[in-house]
Protein backbone atom coordinates (compact mmCIF):
# COMPACT_ATOMS: atom_id res chain seq x y z
CA UNK A 1 0.00 0.00 0.00
CA UNK A 2 2.76 2.43 0.94
CA UNK A 3 4.71 1.76 -2.27
CA UNK A 4 1.57 2.49 -4.31
CA UNK A 5 1.25 5.92 -2.68
CA UNK A 6 -1.35 5.17 0.00
CA UNK A 7 -1.04 6.67 3.49
CA UNK A 8 -2.87 5.68 6.66
CA UNK A 9 -5.39 8.26 7.94
CA UNK A 10 -5.87 7.46 11.64
CA UNK A 11 -8.88 9.72 12.19
CA UNK A 12 -10.81 8.13 9.32
CA UNK A 13 -9.28 4.69 9.99
CA UNK A 14 -8.53 4.01 6.32
CA UNK A 15 -5.84 4.31 3.64
CA UNK A 16 -5.98 7.34 1.35
CA UNK A 17 -4.16 8.45 -1.82
CA UNK A 18 -4.13 11.90 -3.43
CA UNK A 19 -5.29 10.79 -6.91
CA UNK A 20 -6.13 7.84 -9.14
CA UNK A 21 -3.41 5.93 -10.98
CA UNK A 22 -3.49 2.57 -12.81
CA UNK A 23 -1.12 1.10 -10.21
CA UNK A 24 -3.31 2.16 -7.29
CA UNK A 25 -6.38 0.77 -9.02
CA UNK A 26 -4.62 -2.59 -9.46
CA UNK A 27 -3.71 -2.67 -5.75
CA UNK A 28 -7.30 -1.96 -4.69
CA UNK A 29 -8.73 -4.51 -7.13
CA UNK A 30 -6.34 -7.16 -5.80
CA UNK A 31 -7.53 -6.43 -2.25
CA UNK A 32 -11.24 -5.67 -2.69
CA UNK A 33 -12.06 -7.18 -6.08
CA UNK A 34 -14.37 -4.31 -7.02
CA UNK A 35 -14.32 -0.49 -6.93
CA UNK A 36 -17.60 1.39 -6.61
CA UNK A 37 -18.35 4.93 -7.74
CA UNK A 38 -18.13 7.76 -5.23
CA UNK A 39 -21.62 9.15 -4.66
CA UNK A 40 -20.59 12.14 -2.55
CA UNK A 41 -19.70 15.37 -4.30
CA UNK A 42 -16.64 17.44 -3.47
CA UNK A 43 -18.81 19.94 -1.60
CA UNK A 44 -20.35 17.19 0.53
CA UNK A 45 -16.95 15.71 1.35
CA UNK A 46 -15.57 19.12 2.28
CA UNK A 47 -18.64 19.85 4.42
CA UNK A 48 -18.08 16.61 6.31
CA UNK A 49 -14.43 17.54 6.71
CA UNK A 50 -15.33 21.02 7.95
CA UNK A 51 -17.77 19.49 10.44
CA UNK A 52 -15.02 17.22 11.74
CA UNK A 53 -12.63 20.17 12.10
CA UNK A 54 -15.33 22.19 13.86
CA UNK A 55 -15.64 19.34 16.36
CA UNK A 56 -11.89 19.46 16.98
CA UNK A 57 -12.09 23.24 17.47
CA UNK A 58 -14.97 22.98 19.94
CA UNK A 59 -13.15 20.32 21.94
CA UNK A 60 -9.96 22.39 22.18
CA UNK A 61 -11.97 25.49 23.12
CA UNK A 62 -13.71 23.55 25.90
CA UNK A 63 -10.37 22.26 27.21
CA UNK A 64 -8.97 25.80 27.09
CA UNK A 65 -11.92 27.09 29.14
CA UNK A 66 -11.42 24.30 31.69
CA UNK A 67 -7.72 25.13 32.01
CA UNK A 68 -8.56 28.81 32.49
CA UNK A 69 -11.16 27.98 35.16
CA UNK A 70 -8.54 25.95 37.03
CA UNK A 71 -6.13 28.90 36.88
CA UNK A 72 -8.80 31.24 38.23
CA UNK A 73 -9.61 28.79 41.03
CA UNK A 74 -5.96 28.65 42.11
CA UNK A 75 -5.54 32.42 41.84
CA UNK A 76 -8.68 33.02 43.94
CA UNK A 77 -7.08 31.12 46.85
CA UNK A 78 -4.24 33.69 47.04
CA UNK A 79 -5.13 37.03 48.67
CA UNK A 80 -4.63 40.01 46.33
CA UNK A 81 -1.11 41.40 46.62
CA UNK A 82 0.06 38.54 48.84
CA UNK A 83 3.80 37.97 48.21
CA UNK A 84 5.62 34.68 48.64
CA UNK A 85 6.93 34.63 52.21
CA UNK A 86 10.52 33.44 51.91
CA UNK A 87 11.43 31.13 54.79
CA UNK A 88 7.82 30.73 55.88
CA UNK A 89 6.26 27.26 55.97
CA UNK A 90 3.85 28.38 53.19
CA UNK A 91 6.69 29.22 50.75
CA UNK A 92 6.84 25.77 49.17
CA UNK A 93 3.09 25.60 48.54
CA UNK A 94 2.98 29.20 47.28
CA UNK A 95 5.73 28.54 44.74
CA UNK A 96 4.00 25.33 43.64
CA UNK A 97 0.71 27.17 43.15
CA UNK A 98 2.47 29.94 41.21
CA UNK A 99 4.03 27.35 38.90
CA UNK A 100 0.66 25.61 38.42
CA UNK A 101 -0.95 28.96 37.57
CA UNK A 102 1.77 29.72 35.00
CA UNK A 103 1.55 26.26 33.43
CA UNK A 104 -2.24 26.48 33.39
CA UNK A 105 -2.16 29.83 31.58
CA UNK A 106 0.28 28.45 29.01
CA UNK A 107 -1.96 25.42 28.44
CA UNK A 108 -5.09 27.59 28.13
CA UNK A 109 -3.41 29.83 25.55
CA UNK A 110 -2.06 26.82 23.61
CA UNK A 111 -5.49 25.13 23.51
CA UNK A 112 -7.14 28.40 22.48
CA UNK A 113 -4.69 28.77 19.58
CA UNK A 114 -5.37 25.17 18.54
CA UNK A 115 -9.12 25.87 18.61
CA UNK A 116 -8.55 28.85 16.31
CA UNK A 117 -6.38 26.69 14.05
CA UNK A 118 -9.08 24.03 13.60
CA UNK A 119 -11.72 26.70 13.13
CA UNK A 120 -9.62 28.18 10.32
CA UNK A 121 -9.15 24.71 8.81
CA UNK A 122 -12.93 24.22 8.79
CA UNK A 123 -13.43 27.59 7.08
CA UNK A 124 -10.70 26.80 4.55
CA UNK A 125 -12.27 23.42 3.71
CA UNK A 126 -15.54 25.09 2.74
CA UNK A 127 -13.78 27.85 0.81
CA UNK A 128 -11.71 25.24 -1.05
CA UNK A 129 -14.86 23.40 -2.15
CA UNK A 130 -16.42 26.64 -3.40
CA UNK A 131 -13.19 27.56 -5.21
CA UNK A 132 -12.95 24.18 -6.98
CA UNK A 133 -16.54 24.51 -8.23
CA UNK A 134 -16.10 27.99 -9.70
CA UNK A 135 -16.71 27.96 -13.50
CA UNK A 136 -13.37 29.63 -14.30
CA UNK A 137 -11.44 27.15 -12.13
CA UNK A 138 -13.31 24.22 -13.65
CA UNK A 139 -12.60 25.58 -17.15
CA UNK A 140 -8.86 25.69 -16.41
CA UNK A 141 -9.05 22.18 -14.95
CA UNK A 142 -10.68 20.95 -18.16
CA UNK A 143 -7.89 22.52 -20.23
CA UNK A 144 -5.30 20.76 -18.06
CA UNK A 145 -7.06 17.39 -18.47
CA UNK A 146 -7.31 17.94 -22.24
CA UNK A 147 -3.55 18.59 -22.37
CA UNK A 148 -2.87 15.40 -20.38
CA UNK A 149 -5.18 13.47 -22.72
CA UNK A 150 -3.33 14.73 -25.80
CA UNK A 151 -0.02 13.76 -24.21
CA UNK A 152 -1.23 10.21 -23.48
CA UNK A 153 -2.65 9.82 -27.00
CA UNK A 154 0.63 11.06 -28.46
CA UNK A 155 2.55 8.47 -26.43
CA UNK A 156 0.24 5.70 -27.68
CA UNK A 157 0.64 6.82 -31.30
CA UNK A 158 4.42 6.88 -30.92
CA UNK A 159 4.49 3.38 -29.40
CA UNK A 160 2.28 2.07 -32.20
CA UNK A 161 4.67 3.56 -34.76
CA UNK A 162 7.66 1.82 -33.16
CA UNK A 163 5.69 -1.44 -32.88
CA UNK A 164 5.18 -1.39 -36.65
CA UNK A 165 8.92 -0.93 -37.16
CA UNK A 166 9.93 -3.70 -34.73
CA UNK A 167 7.43 -6.14 -36.25
CA UNK A 168 8.73 -5.63 -39.79
CA UNK A 169 9.77 -8.88 -41.49
CA UNK A 170 12.81 -7.16 -42.99
CA UNK A 171 14.26 -6.35 -39.54
CA UNK A 172 18.02 -6.96 -39.38
CA UNK A 173 20.83 -5.85 -37.07
CA UNK A 174 21.45 -2.52 -38.78
CA UNK A 175 17.76 -1.69 -38.87
CA UNK A 176 17.34 -2.72 -35.21
CA UNK A 177 20.24 -0.47 -34.19
CA UNK A 178 18.80 2.41 -36.21
CA UNK A 179 15.37 2.03 -34.58
CA UNK A 180 16.81 1.66 -31.07
CA UNK A 181 18.90 4.80 -31.55
CA UNK A 182 15.59 6.72 -31.63
CA UNK A 183 13.41 4.37 -29.56
CA UNK A 184 14.99 4.81 -26.13
CA UNK A 185 14.38 1.52 -24.32
CA UNK A 186 16.53 0.31 -21.42
CA UNK A 187 16.56 -3.10 -19.77
CA UNK A 188 18.68 -5.36 -17.56
CA UNK A 189 20.49 -8.28 -19.19
CA UNK A 190 21.38 -10.89 -16.51
CA UNK A 191 23.98 -13.50 -17.45
CA UNK A 192 21.69 -16.47 -16.77
CA UNK A 193 19.14 -15.18 -19.30
CA UNK A 194 21.54 -13.55 -21.77
CA UNK A 195 24.81 -15.55 -21.62
CA UNK A 196 27.82 -14.15 -23.49
CA UNK A 197 31.49 -14.95 -23.92
CA UNK A 198 33.97 -13.86 -21.27
CA UNK A 199 35.49 -11.22 -23.57
CA UNK A 200 32.10 -9.45 -23.78
CA UNK A 201 30.82 -7.07 -21.13
CA UNK A 202 29.59 -8.95 -18.05
CA UNK A 203 27.58 -5.98 -16.78
CA UNK A 204 24.08 -7.05 -15.71
CA UNK A 205 22.58 -3.66 -14.87
CA UNK A 206 20.32 -1.44 -16.93
CA UNK A 207 21.55 -0.45 -20.37
CA UNK A 208 19.98 0.74 -23.60
CA UNK A 209 18.77 -1.63 -26.27
CA UNK A 210 21.15 -0.03 -28.76
CA UNK A 211 24.12 -0.65 -26.43
CA UNK A 212 23.13 -4.30 -25.97
CA UNK A 213 22.89 -4.77 -29.74
CA UNK A 214 26.16 -2.96 -30.39
CA UNK A 215 28.03 -5.14 -27.85
CA UNK A 216 26.46 -8.38 -29.16
CA UNK A 217 24.75 -8.96 -25.81
CA UNK A 218 21.43 -9.78 -27.52
CA UNK A 219 20.34 -10.80 -30.99
CA UNK A 220 18.01 -8.92 -33.30
CA UNK A 221 15.12 -11.25 -32.44
CA UNK A 222 15.71 -10.77 -28.72
CA UNK A 223 15.71 -7.00 -29.20
CA UNK A 224 12.47 -7.30 -31.17
CA UNK A 225 10.87 -9.33 -28.38
CA UNK A 226 11.95 -6.87 -25.67
CA UNK A 227 10.80 -3.81 -27.63
CA UNK A 228 7.41 -5.30 -28.56
CA UNK A 229 6.76 -6.34 -24.96
CA UNK A 230 7.76 -2.87 -23.73
CA UNK A 231 5.54 -0.98 -26.18
CA UNK A 232 2.53 -3.26 -25.69
CA UNK A 233 2.79 -2.65 -21.95
CA UNK A 234 3.17 1.10 -22.57
CA UNK A 235 0.09 1.22 -24.83
CA UNK A 236 -1.99 -0.71 -22.32
CA UNK A 237 -0.87 1.58 -19.49
CA UNK A 238 -1.48 4.80 -21.41
CA UNK A 239 -4.86 3.58 -22.67
CA UNK A 240 -6.03 3.32 -19.07
CA UNK A 241 -5.00 6.95 -18.57
CA UNK A 242 -6.86 7.92 -21.76
CA UNK A 243 -10.04 6.25 -20.48
CA UNK A 244 -9.61 8.02 -17.13
CA UNK A 245 -9.12 11.43 -18.75
CA UNK A 246 -12.12 10.93 -21.04
CA UNK A 247 -14.37 10.03 -18.11
CA UNK A 248 -13.16 13.05 -16.16
CA UNK A 249 -13.79 15.35 -19.12
CA UNK A 250 -17.36 14.06 -19.49
CA UNK A 251 -18.00 14.78 -15.81
CA UNK A 252 -16.26 18.16 -15.68
CA UNK A 253 -17.95 19.42 -18.86
CA UNK A 254 -21.36 18.34 -17.59
CA UNK A 255 -20.75 20.13 -14.28
CA UNK A 256 -19.52 23.23 -16.13
CA UNK A 257 -22.67 23.36 -18.27
CA UNK A 258 -24.76 22.93 -15.13
CA UNK A 259 -22.97 25.72 -13.25
CA UNK A 260 -23.54 28.26 -16.03
CA UNK A 261 -21.61 31.52 -16.11
CA UNK A 262 -19.82 33.37 -18.88
CA UNK A 263 -17.49 30.42 -19.54
CA UNK A 264 -20.45 28.39 -20.82
CA UNK A 265 -21.58 31.18 -23.19
CA UNK A 266 -18.38 31.57 -25.19
CA UNK A 267 -20.17 30.59 -28.42
CA UNK A 268 -22.15 33.84 -28.09
CA UNK A 269 -18.97 35.94 -28.29
CA UNK A 270 -18.66 38.01 -31.44
CA UNK A 271 -16.50 40.93 -32.58
CA UNK A 272 -17.81 44.26 -31.34
CA UNK A 273 -19.12 42.82 -28.10
CA UNK A 274 -17.60 43.66 -24.74
CA UNK A 275 -16.14 41.38 -22.07
CA UNK A 276 -15.58 42.30 -18.44
CA UNK A 277 -12.15 41.25 -17.19
CA UNK A 278 -10.17 42.42 -14.16
CA UNK A 279 -12.56 45.29 -13.48
CA UNK A 280 -12.59 46.66 -17.03
CA UNK A 281 -14.86 46.38 -20.08
CA UNK A 282 -12.86 45.43 -23.18
CA UNK A 283 -14.11 45.46 -26.78
CA UNK A 284 -13.70 42.19 -28.68
CA UNK A 285 -11.61 42.64 -31.82
CA UNK A 286 -11.43 38.98 -32.83
CA UNK A 287 -12.77 35.67 -31.51
CA UNK A 288 -10.12 32.91 -31.58
CA UNK A 289 -11.23 29.28 -31.81
CA UNK A 290 -9.52 25.92 -31.42
CA UNK A 291 -11.23 22.67 -32.45
CA UNK A 292 -14.50 24.56 -32.84
CA UNK A 293 -14.46 26.00 -29.30
CA UNK A 294 -13.58 29.55 -28.30
CA UNK A 295 -10.08 29.52 -26.83
CA UNK A 296 -9.63 33.28 -26.37
CA UNK A 297 -10.69 36.71 -27.58
CA UNK A 298 -8.42 39.45 -28.88
CA UNK A 299 -9.02 42.79 -27.16
CA UNK A 300 -7.14 46.04 -26.51
CA UNK A 301 -4.67 45.89 -23.64
CA UNK A 302 -5.81 46.62 -20.10
CA UNK A 303 -5.71 50.35 -19.43
CA UNK A 304 -3.64 49.84 -16.26
CA UNK A 305 -0.80 48.39 -18.35
CA UNK A 306 -0.06 51.89 -19.60
CA UNK A 307 0.65 51.03 -23.23
CA UNK A 308 -1.40 50.39 -26.36
CA UNK A 309 -1.69 47.20 -28.35
CA UNK A 310 -3.78 44.06 -28.22
CA UNK A 311 -3.83 40.93 -26.09
CA UNK A 312 -5.62 37.60 -25.85
CA UNK A 313 -8.02 37.00 -22.96
CA UNK A 314 -9.03 33.42 -22.16
CA UNK A 315 -12.65 32.68 -21.11
CA UNK A 316 -11.67 31.91 -17.51
CA UNK A 317 -10.55 35.55 -17.11
CA UNK A 318 -13.93 36.88 -18.29
CA UNK A 319 -16.70 37.50 -15.75
CA UNK A 320 -19.36 39.16 -17.94
CA UNK A 321 -20.27 39.74 -21.58
CA UNK A 322 -22.28 42.36 -23.48
CA UNK A 323 -23.50 41.54 -26.97
CA UNK A 324 -22.89 44.21 -29.63
CA UNK A 325 -25.55 46.09 -31.53
CA UNK A 326 -26.03 45.34 -35.23
CA UNK A 327 -23.98 48.39 -36.22
CA UNK A 328 -21.15 47.59 -33.79
CA UNK A 329 -21.02 44.00 -35.01
CA UNK A 330 -20.84 45.08 -38.66
CA UNK A 331 -18.07 47.61 -38.02
CA UNK A 332 -16.08 45.18 -35.87
CA UNK A 333 -16.47 42.37 -38.40
CA UNK A 334 -15.13 44.58 -41.16
CA UNK A 335 -12.22 45.77 -39.00
CA UNK A 336 -11.34 42.22 -37.96
CA UNK A 337 -10.81 41.08 -41.54
CA UNK A 338 -7.17 40.54 -42.29
CA UNK A 339 -5.81 41.78 -45.61
CA UNK A 340 -5.06 39.04 -48.13
CA UNK A 341 -1.50 38.00 -48.73
CA UNK A 342 -0.76 39.07 -52.32
CA UNK A 343 2.55 38.60 -54.09
CA UNK A 344 3.14 41.13 -56.84
CA UNK A 345 5.79 40.20 -59.41
CA UNK A 346 8.74 42.52 -59.16
CA UNK A 347 10.73 43.96 -62.01
CA UNK A 348 13.76 41.88 -62.89
CA UNK A 349 16.67 44.01 -63.90
CA UNK A 350 19.19 42.46 -66.22
CA UNK A 351 22.40 43.54 -67.70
Amino acid sequence: MHDAGFRWAPKQALFVAPAWTPGREDVLLSLAGEIEDEDNTLAERQEARAERFTGYSGKRASESAQALDEVERLAAMIPPGQPILVGHHSERRARRDAQRIENGMKRAVMLFERAEYWEERARSALLHAKYKERPDVRWRRIKKIEADLRKAEKTIAQSQKYLTMWRAESLDLNMAKLISSHDHISACFPLDTYPRPAEKSQYEGSRSLWSALDDDIITTEQAREIAIRCHERQIQHQQRWVNHYQNRLIYERAMLDESGGVVTRTQDFEPGGQVFSRGEWLTIIRVNKSNGAVSSVTTPNYSFLGYSGTMKVTPDRITDYKAPSAEEAAVASQAAKRPPVVNYPGKVSGK
